[in-house]
């Protein structure tokens, strides 16, 4: 023995502190042994199985190989596997494309014919529902009164003075115009359920497209697995491939699911530069108190940094005014309700500039108006419809140059409304959407063209999914531009003053418009904005929130909102 070479181990037996040179291979034990231990382990151990350490390596190395064997044999035969089937694979697959666009072209033929019969029905209703008829009416008797106007003057043989006077002090091109602004009104109304079809048609072929899809892949997989299995019998090899379901298992649900998320994070990230310059030293949101003479300045670096002051003024900080900050940070006050004993709900048509603790009355709006959309572009501030004297609602719109201090009328919105959100758009549009008109909810977006200088309806599509979610537009809402062709709306109250936690984003591709994501990204708290004014800083979206009370009632106090990825209050 003492010839032959011993593999000696470098871990000595825990009894006999003696190296080790054999081990029981057992799997149960695979015990170390010391060669006075092998007797004590063979009376121990009822099936002891020892080798010398020497002929453990050597059966270790050969399991080893032949495990690096088999599986080159099975990467081997992977590999001709897929040469050999691809084609067949493709076939398979090409013949299963065709099967499915064949169904979605029956199934879209039959969503065609239902289609077709819910829009006869939607519009049955509507012009049941429209005053369409009554406009028709009014129109017809306009011209009944000036058929007979007409019939006097050829079949009189009398003078015929009164008749001619009457003519001429007839205004007919205001008659005409009455009438088809009127009947252009209701048939505005008749395009929604057109509106309604189309979006549903859009819902059901994505849903169409989606399970299709779903089912066609699931059956071109099963046929590929029943594939795999046969050639494995037939090729009858003993190799035991492991986790065969791992390798048939697609991630493409998980990686639809992140991607879904990915997009949208990505679809309400906020990209545009900060609104302030950097010139302006200190960045601040602010707000008037109504009926106060106090201003209430938040530091954006900063938000628990609020100061307030107490303006030197004669007169009160008008109620439902609007307030704006320029991008070199002067800070205006226009239009508002005044509170006077005298003269209750008297509309403002004060253009105040904030300086040195006060405020300086720079100009003033052509129309006097409360509860009025505001939006600044360059140069210009804009204040567009709102509550004028008398409680008339206007759909007057204008704009303040406050580098010259001069105020211009511009073309009339094409309806009144009041506490209607506006929003700049790439300081080529300004976007309108919804507010109230006589109590009722407007669900309308206007455009303006501020180089063509007209106004115009838009009629977005709406996402499918997103049509149930969906509640109209508030009053009292506000938005801004958070990237270049998409808009963020949200918060405001409906017709009920409910406050809305509503949100959801506006899209704009040339002429295309898409209302989606609605309620992707809740408000915290659901409300309104009085100070509708949403400043970019630092890629956050900051604006002052109304506080309600506990009977749902706005309060004087504020909620300060910033947003970037999502909603928190400071």
């Amino acid at each position: 023995m003492s010839q032959q070479f011993t593999y000696y181990s470098n871990e000595l037996c825990q009894i006999h502190q003696e190296p080790c040179t054999n081990m029981c291979i057992n799997t149960k034990c695979l015990q170390p042994l010391c060669p006075e231990c092998i007797e004590i382990h063979f009376r121990e151990h009822k099936e002891c199985q020892i080798e010398s350490l020497k002929s453990c390596r050597i059966n270790c190395s050969k399991k080893i190989r032949q495990s690096i064997s088999e599986m080159n044999q099975i990467l081997s035969l992977q590999e001709m596997k897929t040469l050999e089937n691809s084609t067949q694979y493709i076939e398979m697959c090409r013949d299963s494309l065709q099967q499915l666009k064949q169904q979605i072209i029956d199934k879209i033929d039959q969503y065609n014919k239902k289609l077709l019969q819910d829009f006869s029905t939607n519009l049955i209703q509507a012009f049941k529902e429209s005053q369409i008829r009554e406009v028709y009416n009014r129109i017809k008797n306009l011209i009944q009164q000036l058929d007979e106007l007409e019939t006097k003057l050829e079949t009189q043989s009398d003078c015929q003075i009164k008749t001619i006077r009457s003519v001429y002090l007839l205004n007919t091109s205001q008659l005409i115009q009455s009438a088809n602004q009127e009947a252009y009104k209701e048939i505005l109304k008749l395009k929604f359920p057109l509106l309604v079809v189309s979006q549903n048609l859009n819902s059901k072929l994505d849903e169409l497209f989606t399970q299709s899809i779903q089912i066609q892949f699931k059956k071109t997989t099963s046929t590929m697995i029943k594939i795999e299995e046969k050639q494995q019998l037939t090729n009858n090899q003993s190799i035991k491939i492991q986790d065969d379901q791992t390798l048939n298992k697609s991630p493409q649900i998980s990686q639809i699911s992140e991607i879904q998320q990915i997009k949208k994070q990505s679809d309400f990230a906020i990209t545009m530069e900060d609104y302030l310059l950097p010139s302006v030293q200190n960045k601040m949101l602010h707000y008037f108190k109504y009926n106060s003479y106090e201003l209430n300045l938040i530091n954006l670096d900063n938000l628990k940094e609020q100061k307030k002051q107490n303006l030197k003024i004669s007169f009160l900080i008008p109620i439902f005014h609007q307030s704006v900050v320029t991008r070199t940070g002067q800070l205006y006050l226009i239009g508002g309700t005044t509170i006077d004993n005298n003269y209750p709900n008297n509309k403002s048509n004060g253009i105040y500039l904030f300086d040195k603790n006060s405020l300086v009355n720079v100009g003033h709006l052509l129309v006097s108006r409360s509860s009025h959309g505001c939006c600044i572009i360059g140069d210009y501030i804009y204040s567009i419809s709102g509550l004028g004297q008398n409680q008339t609602l206007e759909k007057t719109c204008e704009r303040y140059n406050y580098i010259l201090r001069k105020s211009e009328q511009l073309q009339d919105c094409i309806y009144p409304s009041i506490a209607s959100c506006c929003v700049n758009y790439n300081n080529q549009f300004i976007y309108k959407f919804g507010g109230l008109y006589e109590k009722q909810q407007m669900n309308f977006i206007e455009r303006f063209n501020i180089k063509d200088m007209i106004w115009q309806v838009i009629d977005p599509q709406i996402a499918s999914k997103d049509i149930h979610l969906f509640k109209g537009f508030k009053q009292f809402a506000t938005g801004i531009q958070i990237s270049p062709n998409t808009l963020m709306i949200f918060g405001g109250y409906d017709e009920n003053t409910v406050s809305s936690n509503q949100s959801f984003l506006f899209t704009i591709k040339g002429e295309n418009h898409i209302l989606h994501m609605v309620n992707v990204k809740p408000l915290k708290i659901p409300g309104g904005f009085w100070h509708q004014q949403c400043i970019i800083y630092k890629q956050e979206l900051f604006v002052i929130q109304n506080q309600e009370n506990k009977d749902g009632e706005s309060i004087e106090a504020k909620t300060i909102l910033h947003f970037k990825d999502r909603w928190i209050t400071a």
